[in-house]
């Protein structure tokens, strides 16, 4: 069809020439009607055929992701980066789409082509191969500058994955963040990786536009090149002819000026793709637990060495015979506990020797590992419901009493990782999901450090002892205590293995003694209590509480109608104010003068080779069109150069704006998240934040300024169009400008549904980011627990869902544009009819200029329309950041107080602490004093607040009541201030991508000899260099002590643990408290702590339970009353 209707013009305009009689006015009415219909079924056919492509582009975009998902499942987690999957999957799959519309438009160009270049074989003989030789050098340079774009690509890439990375940490640690006070450390850090990133996008747009510009200015010199050659071997063609050339070179112009260079870059990116997503489904994938079913005995045998990733032997196991009952290991920290449970369950490969396991596995990891769902989901996991199950695990892990207090219950939402829970409830959680699956062999790391005295025993006793009584029980524990306890032990030291019978307790003798000074026994209060207790977790106790609504997992706030004004304003401000884009628009407006003039000379030229062509007799008139032809032989190939070279300058500059405007609006997006409240991060998952900084920030990297130059363009040569063609006759304005007004309001009517399916499907894909995140982090539980096929299922549905938003998208978007299309329908009819009417036999060369300017201008007034509303969908992503920079922001004012604190006295006064807006207070009414230099521990059941009450301190929320320290308010002094002051070492340990410096001292404020002293301190020997990477294998125990360096090294007066020691075995527990009481023994120290014999070392005791102080004060006071909940905390361990 597109060949065609040159063919179908040429006859139509050979009527208006003079020579050409034998043609009547119906043959020139059929050639007309003919025009009009091909017309119309080439539109018809092109947009049910790009609707079917982007279906096909759809469904290899969801094959890839599910493909790729599929590989997560397989792989070891420590050779998978999560940026790197996230960008995989946000922006490198996105490429498929695009792809596909681009390579089937550039095989059916090819078509087009070869079909022009016969054409014109068959109306000028030789001169086709001068346009063969004209594509062949756009190609050669397409190909190098695609070439190009590929490198730039992948190293754009690259930067994004380092940022991706980056970002997903510090909203997964935002709170170490936020009370050590790196907030400006993590901007620059991004900032410059952003700035890289921005800096190769920005080069890559720019070799992408090089390419539409040297494509363009060929063509517009090729038709010149042909004229002038046919000129200078003295070939005569007519107006019909020269029409015929032109209309050819527009036909494929949009090859030579779009698909063919857009082509090249898609592939260009599709090999960069490839390599990505190759090296992906490249990793080694780990082999699928197989349980064996048979009847021999369940067992466990290891005779093996376990290596190192450097290789090196870290443990040596010799003859190990696991049989059933409670297995506990022990050893110092890094000592390969935890690798072992991993060798196991063949997680870890690194290993020599034979392993041999009879019986189904279930496992629990060190780290909770809680998914985005409800507490009830995250224990069940996929297996079936057994409602006298479920309720016997609550009881047995100490779960049904605390959730009774939870408003919704079992169907309470775990956010991020389990933020809103404290960490003694998330290690439960994750205990009750290894237990509820009825298993042979149970692998439970660590699952207790992280719980109180009470909580602990009850669990060890109910649950490890009593209710898995006849099961493999192998229990990784740093606590003498339960080894005791234990059937058998196992001691990793020194990359050896001792078995071992229990052991007796060898608590420091010093400690026995006071501790048996203080406690008498009271054998009849003892089972009193437990009896209470078990009939607290009675299994005839109610079904838990129902959430009374119906809530999504992943909420959005989801905007209506058009987008605001607001939001282009903003967006404009950002590229450099509005005077930069109306020098922008001025350029363009410039090089579309030039392009009109360059059509409007040619159809001159035009009119004087036909005159040349028929021989005029009249000297003057010959002479006057012969002095014309020579004008333009000189005139047009300056005008043509001066249009390349504005283009050219007016792309750089428009994309030097853009790349400042995408730099901005990411730093100001990341500087607003990051210095939100803590409500923030609690309201919204990391896969609802993510999504803005990886598909939202993608589409204003790349797709948002593209749009908007072309919408500028478009609409500049539109106007130039229109002006051209009323220069030939001012009735054609009437029409143009007719239509584009019932366009317009065409056009109103779709942004309303074009909208809102847009902003659907940006919200559909936030629950794949964070589906995404949730596997990456507990991959091994899923493989252990053999759930890969559940979450396959799961995954897809959600994929199904955003691909479901995006096909109806496409749809409505493809109806829209061919209502436009309709326009170019009625403006073809109006100007046949009214050439037919006024029947001027002279108009041949005016005729055939507004006929090929109308289908310039359709197209262009077509392609307008649809920059524009792209342009509005794609603003929704403007809009989605912009909504993000509005959030509550931490207060940094305040009054700063030099040389504060000097004696480090800390006062609670009527303090009450919620999380939400209710009146549900986690604390309440709390008053203490902790006096300078004093050492204050805080003591509780899990859950009690205890890590909440640390919170207010530094300020993470707001709080009502009062809290002094040197008699000055806190809420006074800036919240930075507050917190330079104050070094907290939380209970989870946080690391961080980067080296050993970044981790320790991110904000590089010290020397490399205080970092080397610190690290010495804390006995880190495996470190020989500061720029060196942090292993992300390391163990939690030597991520505990990197943490005690960062508080170390800032030497505040106060500082706060935070059951630093819940990991820790004996030789690390010995550490700690030598570190603390030889480098903080000036300092104010608040601790939180589980394991109570310590508590002698401290000056101060509060006993925390529901959010209120139970008691408090020395710790030899209060272990001397008989009905003390600390004395009866301390007599359970």
């Amino acid at each position: 069809m597109t060949l065609i209707g040159p063919n179908i013009l040429k006859k139509f305009i050979s009527y208006f020439t003079p020579e050409h009689n034998n043609l009547s006015r119906t043959d020139a009415s059929f050639y007309g009607v003919l025009l009009i219909l091909v017309t119309v079924i080439r539109r018809v056919y092109l947009y049910n055929f790009q609707l079917r492509l982007s279906e096909f582009g759809i469904k290899l975009r969801t094959g890839f992701t599910s493909l790729i998902y599929r590989q997560l499942l397989k792989v070891n987690p420590s050779l998978v980066v999560s940026g790197n999957v996230i960008n995989l999957i946000t922006r490198d799959v996105n490429e498929f789409e695009e792809a596909i519309y681009r390579i089937t438009n550039t095989i059916r160009d090819l078509c087009v082509l070869v079909t022009v270049c016969l054409l014109l074989y068959s109306e000028n003989g030789w001169l086709f191969l001068i346009l063969i030789a004209i594509i062949f050098v756009i190609m050669l340079i397409n190909t190098c500058l695609a070439i190009s774009v590929n490198k730039l690509k992948l190293k754009s890439l690259t930067k994004t994955d380092e940022r991706y990375q980056l970002i997903k940490e510090a909203l997964g640690a935002i709170k170490v963040i936020k009370m050590n006070l790196w907030e400006k450390s993590y901007e620059k850090k991004i900032a410059k990786i952003r700035n890289e990133e921005v800096h190769l996008i920005r080069n890559v747009n720019i070799l992408l536009f090089l390419k539409l510009v040297h494509s363009e200015s060929i063509h517009n010199a090729s038709w010149y090149i042909l004229v002038a050659v046919s000129i200078w071997f003295r070939i005569q063609s007519n107006a019909g002819t020269l029409f015929l050339i032109m209309n050819s070179l527009n036909a494929i112009s949009g090859a030579l000026n779009r698909n063919f260079p857009a082509a090249l870059h898609e592939v260009a990116t599709l090999i960069a793709v490839f390599k990505r997503i190759g090296q992906t489904l490249r990793i080694n994938s780990e082999e699928s637990l197989n349980f064996e079913d048979n009847n021999c005995a369940r067992k466990i045998k290891l005779n093996l060495k376990i290596y190192t990733a450097n290789n090196d032997t870290l443990l040596t196991l010799r003859n190990c015979n696991i049989a059933r009952g409670i297995t506990t290991i022990r050893g110092p920290v890094a000592s390969g506990k935890s690798l072992l449970l991993k060798v196991i369950i063949k997680e870890y490969r690194n290993i020599e020797g034979d392993l041999e396991v009879v019986g189904s596995i279930s496992y629990a990891s060190q780290e909770p590992w809680l998914f985005p769902s409800t507490i009830k989901q995250n224990i069940l996991f996929g297996s079936s419901y057994n409602e006298n199950r479920y309720l016997e695990v609550l009881r047995v892990c100490a779960l049904l009493e605390e959730l009774r207090f939870l408003s919704d219950g079992d169907s309470a939402f775990v956010t991020n990782g389990g933020a809103n829970l404290s960490k003694g409830q998330q290690a439960r959680i994750n205990l009750a999901r290894a237990v509820y699956k009825e298993r042979d062999i149970y692998l439970l790391d660590d699952c207790l450090s992280s719980l109180d005295a009470i909580v602990a025993d009850f669990v060890f006793e109910q649950c490890i002892k009593t209710f898995l009584k006849d099961k493999i029980v192998i229990l990784v524990t740093p606590s003498i205590k339960y080894a005791n306890r234990s059937d058998n032990v196992i001691t990793t030291k020194n990359g050896k293995m001792q078995n071992s019978h229990p052991i007796q307790c060898d608590i420091p003798k010093s400690v026995e003694i006071k501790r048996m000074k203080y406690i008498e026994a009271d054998i009849t209060r003892s089972q009193k209590e437990e009896s209470t207790e078990e009939e607290n977790f009675n299994h005839e106790t109610p079904l838990l509480k129902k959430s009374k609504e119906t809530r999504e997992l992943y909420t959005e706030t989801k905007v209506q109608g058009k987008v605001q004004f607001d939001t282009y304003k903003n967006y404009i401000e950002v590229n450099g104010g509005m005077a930069k884009i109306i020098l922008v628009l001025l350029i363009t407006g410039v090089i579309q003068f030039l392009k009109s003039s360059i059509n409007k000379m040619e159809s001159v030229w035009i009119n004087a080779e036909q005159v040349l062509f028929s021989n005029a007799t009249d000297k003057e008139i010959y002479t006057e069109a012969n002095q014309k032809r020579h004008q333009m032989l000189i005139i047009l190939p300056i005008i043509i150069s001066t249009t390349t070279i504005l283009m050219l300058l007016n792309i750089c500059f428009f994309w030097v704006l853009a790349a400042r405007a995408s730099l901005k609006l990411h730093n100001l997006l990341f500087s607003n998240v990051i210095h939100s409240f803590m409500e923030f991060f609690d309201k919204n998952r990391i896969g609802i934040i993510l999504n803005r900084f990886s598909e939202d920030i993608l589409y204003i990297d790349e797709v948002v300024p593209l749009t908007f130059f072309h919408a500028m363009s478009y609409f500049v040569g539109a106007v130039g169009v229109i002006i051209l063609i009323a220069t030939v006759n001012i009735t054609f304005v009437i029409p143009c400008i007719l239509f584009s007004v019932l366009i317009v309001f065409a056009q109103m009517f779709y942004l309303k549904t074009g909208n809102a399916l847009k902003r659907l499907e940006f919200l559909t894909r936030s629950p794949l980011i964070g589906y995404i995140n949730a596997t990456l982090d507990g991959l091994t539980t899923i493989r252990t627990s053999r759930m890969q096929d559940t979450l396959r299922k799961e995954f897809d549905q959600h994929q199904d869902l955003y691909a479901s938003c995006s096909y109806l998208y496409r749809c409505c978007e493809k109806a829209f544009h061919f209502v436009v299309a309709t326009d170019e329908i009625f403006l073809l009819i109006f100007a046949i009819i009214l050439f037919l009417a006024l029947n001027d036999k002279t108009a041949a060369a005016k005729i055939g200029l507004v006929l090929s300017q109308i289908y310039k201008l359709t197209n262009t007034q077509h392609l307008l329309y649809r920059m524009v509303t792209r342009l509005e969908n794609q603003m929704i992503t403007v809009e989605r950041v912009l909504e993000y920079t509005k959030q509550k922001q931490e207060n940094k004012d305040g009054l700063v107080v030099e040389h504060w604190p000097r004696e480090s006295e800390i006062r609670f006064k009527d303090v009450y602490l919620s999380y939400k807006s209710d009146q549900n207070y986690i604390l309440k009414h709390l008053n203490f004093t902790i006096k300078n230099k004093e050492k204050m521990v805080i003591v509780g059941r899990t859950g009690s607040g205890k890590t909440s009450l640390i919170s207010t301190l530094v300020r993470l929320y707001d709080f009502e009541g009062n809290i002094f320290i040197d008699n000055v308010d806190i809420k006074a002094l800036p919240i930075d201030f507050l917190r330079s002051k104050i070094s907290v070492i939380p209970q989870e340990p946080t690391i961080f991508s980067g080296t050993v410096r970044e981790n320790i001292d991110p904000t590089r404020q010290y020397s490399d000899d205080d970092i080397w002293k610190v690290i010495r301190t804390v006995n880190l020997s495996k470190f020989h260099n500061l720029d060196e990477k942090i292993d992300r294998d390391l163990s939690v125990g030597q991520k505990q002590l990197i943490c005690l360096c960062r508080a170390l090294i800032r030497r505040n007066k106060i500082v706060i643990f935070d059951e630093i020691k819940a990991s820790a075995d004996l030789e690390t527990e010995a550490l700690i408290q030598k570190i603390v009481s030889e480098n903080f023994a000036d300092y104010t120290v608040i601790a939180i702590i589980h394991k109570l014999q310590y508590i002698l070392n401290f000056d101060l005791v509060l006993v925390v339970d529901k959010g209120v102080i139970i008691e408090s004060g020395d710790p030899s006071s209060l272990l001397k009353r008989k009905n003390g909940m600390l004395r009866n905390l301390f007599s359970r361990q």
